[in-house]
Formats: structure tokens, C-alpha cells, sequence
């Protein structure tokens, strides 16, 4: 039994001899969440807000909870109503601009996640939000300058880097695109969507052996994707390696057969 295991047993315990305990059942509900028992979580959180209702903590907890279960509309309310209590809590600003943007409702996730930054400027979590926030708004350019500043801040982070891409792809940036996909493949050298990106650019800039390259990798690294035995088939076809090509295509077609029969969505695009 690990030292979390530990303490939610022992916390269980503690409150079946004393259960009128408010923040007793908002920590087992912290401690339910980092061992993502979600819904022990939130029984946990519920019991506290029973015995307290302005528990502003247990509030704001079982707000960002719901985010993650995919509740959007009563994580906005609890978290509305924790951080009316009290305002001081970034991380709750941060979680309810992220529900915002679930909402579609961008402008007001900016106000929000910009709160939270008033409070802690290096909140990780609010800086990425608020980049996501500018990209929905199609302010790529605002979305990379805070991207490049969270940068700064926490080098090697691939969703920082992944949130860079997004918008020098946009911005038609091609140079600095492929040097955050190099940088982005040093932090995740497994990820073989990033073999199919440089690959693609590749063929772009007319480097069809350089770009033939990385699709084989993708698909050796990856032996299971549609996708990347899909692009390396079409790859093949144009340059005239027509055997290859066909065992490529047979490849892709095996996996289709497959996902198709699993019921799985099949993506078409990279």
C-alpha cells in the first residue's frame, strides 16, 4: 500500500468516528484526486459541501473535478461560487477560464485565466489556458508571444511546445514550425505524429528522400497507424516505388479493416 493509500484509509477511518468534519472530507477528496478515483473524489468533496456550504476549497475542488468529467455547466457553477467566497484562488480562475473555453466562451475565459495570473504571473497551467484561449480567437500571435514567455518559464514542456506549433502552422512560420517539431521530438522521441509532421514539410520544400525518411520511421516506430503507413503509401505512389507503395496501401488497409471492425473513429488527416 502506497503512502496515499495510507492516508485515504487512515482519513476514512478518522471519519467514521468523527464524520461532521468538513475539511476531513475535503482532504480525502484532495487525496481521492491525486490517485484520480474520481468519483470517490467527488462523494468525498459532496459530504464536505453538506456539512459546509461556503467550503470555498471543497467548492472549487469538485469544480475542476468536473472539468475533467466532462461536466462543464456545474463546474462553472461551483467554481463561480468558490472563488465569489474567495477570490484569492488562482488555480480555481485558471479552472474556470479552462470551462469557459469548453463553453466556447473564449473573451470570458481570458478574463478569467487573466485573474489568475494577476495573483501567481507563473502559473503554468493559466498560461497554456490563456494561449489555447487567444488560438480560439484566432489571435495567433498574441497566443505565440505567451506560449514563447511560458517558454521561458518552463523549457521542455511539450504542450508548450505543442501550443507554439498551432500557431507558427498558422501563421505559415515554416522555419521556426520545424525547429519547435525537432525541440518537441527531444522531450517525446515516441511520438510518431511528430515523424509525420517533419515529413510533410519535407516534401513540401521538395526534399522528397528526407521526407520519405521520416514517414518510414513513423511507421516502423508506430506499426499500428493508419495514419502513417496511409501517408508513406501515397508517398511511395508519387515517387514511382509502385511495389512498395502497393505494400504499404495493403498495410493501411489491414489496419482500417481492423479499426472499422472495433468500431474506432478513423482519423484521415495528420
Amino acid at each position: 500500500m502506497t503512502d496515499t493509500q495510507d492516508d485515504a484509509q487512515n482519513l476514512a477511518e478518522e471519519l467514521k468516528d468523527k464524520p461532521n468534519e468538513p475539511d476531513k472530507w475535503h482532504k480525502l477528496g484532495v487525496v481521492y484526486l491525486s490517485m484520480k478515483q474520481w468519483n470517490n473524489a467527488e462523494i468525498s468533496f459532496k459530504q464536505c459541501l453538506k456539512l459546509d456550504k461556503q467550503h470555498s476549497l471543497a467548492l472549487g475542488e469538485l469544480g475542476s473535478l468536473y472539468i475533467l468529467k466532462g461536466k462543464t455547466k456545474a463546474a462553472i457553477k461551483n467554481l463561480e461560487k468558490s472563488l465569489k467566497i474567495d477570490p484569492g484562488q488562482y488555480e480555481f480562475w485558471s479552472s474556470l477560464g479552462s470551462a469557459y473555453l469548453k463553453q466556447s466562451r473564449a473573451k470570458d475565459a481570458i478574463e478569467a485565466i487573466e485573474h489568475s495570473l494577476a495573483i501567481n504571473p507563473n502559473y503554468r497551467d493559466a498560461l497554456v489556458a490563456l494561449a489555447v484561449a487567444y488560438n480560439n480567437l484566432e489571435s495567433w500571435e498574441e497566443a505565440l508571444e505567451i506560449l514563447r514567455q511560458a517558454d521561458m518559464k518552463f523549457p521542455n514542456d511539450f504542450e508548450i511546445h505543442k501550443g507554439k506549433a498551432r500557431s507558427l502552422m498558422k501563421l505559415g512560420r515554416s522555419q521556426e514550425l520545424e525547429e519547435t517539431y525537432l525541440a518537441m521530438r527531444k522531450i517525446d522521441p515516441e511520438d510518431h505524429t511528430l515523424l509525420m509532421y517533419l515529413g510533410q514539410m519535407a516534401f513540401r520544400r521538395g526534399e522528397k528522400v528526407k521526407g520519405l525518411e521520416y514517414y518510414r520511421k513513423a511507421a516502423e516506430m508506430d506499426p499500428e497507424s493508419f495514419m502513417a503507413w496511409k501517408i508513406l503509401a501515397e508517398a511511395l505512389q508519387k515517387l514511382g516505388m509502385k511495389d512498395e507503395a502497393r505494400e504499404a496501401r495493403e498495410k493501411y488497409k489491414e489496419i482500417e479493416f481492423k479499426l472499422r471492425k472495433s468500431g474506432t473513429k478513423i482519423v484521415g488527416k495528420i
